[in-house]
């Protein structure tokens, strides 16, 4: 009885603490053994409705022109409260050169009245540490391509991530399997991170568009060679040393970077060769250039700035994602927030446009979002509320049917985050 009041005990007390983010479970600081328990939970409300009125009585895509999921059956508004995301995470360490880092995840419970559930491994990666400045990382874990999409969901700027501009061909939620290699060099000037994962394997394409219909189906990546992964960052203020890049600081010294990443894997994408009425294999190739800036100004107020520009292979794969995206892409986001105390007004644009026009699924999308973080306890405990629109263009050329002309969006979400 008097471990169970204990373990409730420090669980109050780590909640109601402003320095709260974990439950120590064990800790030697001797032989650097520790073990860490962290919860995260984000309940969200959220309202959508069509931007653009279509026929009338009619769900999105048969002839209202928004996207799924957006507004109810009847065209009109829709409300819907669910749980973005549950996570349970435990990290520490075996030793003091050895680390580790595992979490589950239940994305989007409830949402649209769905509660199957879906929990499943989300990272599971160890870490061996040769020095302060050289790591070596292994298992399930982000790849390592720019500053947002190596950003942890407990400490975003925005409510969420961008991840409409987001189009890697392989892994679940930004992750893949493999080793990689970070560390910081030039007197913590240079922050790197290199690494080879699993990426495409012995896959048929999955989704073949129109113009792929009839053609043989080569087989993908036949030899198993590993994806190509790395980034590099210049820190020109200050470092970002943990595996996880934050969104948001709170920093009382400045902190800006400039960063590029590549993604490659060969034989891992297929075209059509018109001429030959056959598809071929095609070497998949991503490219990344960002900036992250957050500038204090005073013991309570800063600025927060980043941006990012992404170049998207052409090509179709085994991934849904990507094989919407058979014209090849380029996408960017500027976002930017004014932090005063524990309130921020924030603001964004999202932008994704197809490197070929009049192809299936090659889409224009532009979305404006605008809102403000309410800082309550930091990462521990917040409140975002934010207001987005967005246009899509399907560009269908010679397709005019209703679910292929623009469709334009609007969403307002509140969400609360736990942190502990």
């Amino acid at each position: 009885m008097k471990q169970a009041l204990a373990i409730i005990s420090l669980f109050a007390g780590t909640l109601l603490a402003r320095s709260a983010g974990a439950v120590p479970v064990v800790e030697d600081k001797e032989k650097g053994i520790a073990v860490n328990v962290g919860v995260l939970l984000q309940p969200t409300f959220q309202m959508t409705m069509p931007a653009t009125a279509g026929g009338e009585q009619a769900p999105c895509g048969e002839g209202r022109r928004c996207s799924a999921g957006i507004g109810s059956p009847r065209g009109t508004a829709n409300y819907d409260f669910f749980l973005r995301r549950a996570r349970i995470m435990v990290w520490g360490s075996a030793t003091k050169e050895i680390s580790f880092f595992v979490d589950t995840d239940e994305p989007n419970l409830g949402k649209g009245g769905d509660y199957t559930p879906r929990t499943f491994i989300q990272d599971a990666f160890a870490t061996y540490s040769f020095n302060p400045m050289a790591r070596l990382d292994m298992g399930l874990m982000l790849v390592p391509f720019s500053h947002h999409t190596l950003e942890g969901a407990t400490s975003l700027n925005a409510l969420d991530y961008h991840s409409d501009l987001i189009k890697f061909p392989v892994g679940r939620t930004w992750r893949d399997a493999g080793v990689q290699f970070r560390g910081v060099a030039a007197g913590d000037h240079i922050h790197y991170r290199l690494g080879l994962f699993e990426g495409v394997r012995n896959g048929q394409v999955a989704a073949v568009p129109a113009n792929m219909l009839g053609l043989s189906k080569p087989t993908l990546n036949p030899g198993g060679v590993p994806r190509l992964t790395g980034t590099i960052r210049a820190n020109i203020l200050g470092v970002e040393p943990d595996f996880f890049f934050k969104g948001m600081y709170f920093s009382t010294t400045p902190i800006i970077s400039v960063g590029a990443g590549i993604d490659f894997q060969p034989n891992s994408m297929v075209t059509v060769n018109v001429d030959k009425g056959r598809l071929e294999y095609k070497n998949y190739t991503a490219g990344s250039a960002d900036v992250f800036v957050e500038y204090p100004l005073t013991a309570d107020d800063e600025i927060v700035i980043k941006g990012a520009y992404y170049n998207w292979g052409t090509g179709t794969t085994n991934t849904a994602a990507l094989a919407a995206n058979i014209s090849g892409s380029y996408s960017w986001y500027a976002e930017a927030g004014f932090r005063h105390a524990w309130i921020e007004p924030i603001a964004f644009i999202d932008y994704l446009y197809a490197k070929k026009k009049n192809a299936p699924n090659a889409p224009t999308t532009m979305a404006l979002h605008g809102g403000a973080n309410f800082w309550i306890m930091k990462h521990n405990f917040n409140i975002k509320t934010d207001v987005g629109w967005k246009h899509i263009d399907r560009d269908p050329g010679d397709n005019k049917t209703p679910a292929n002309e623009t469709w334009k969006d609007f969403m307002w979400t509140t969400q609360a985050q736990l942190f502990f």
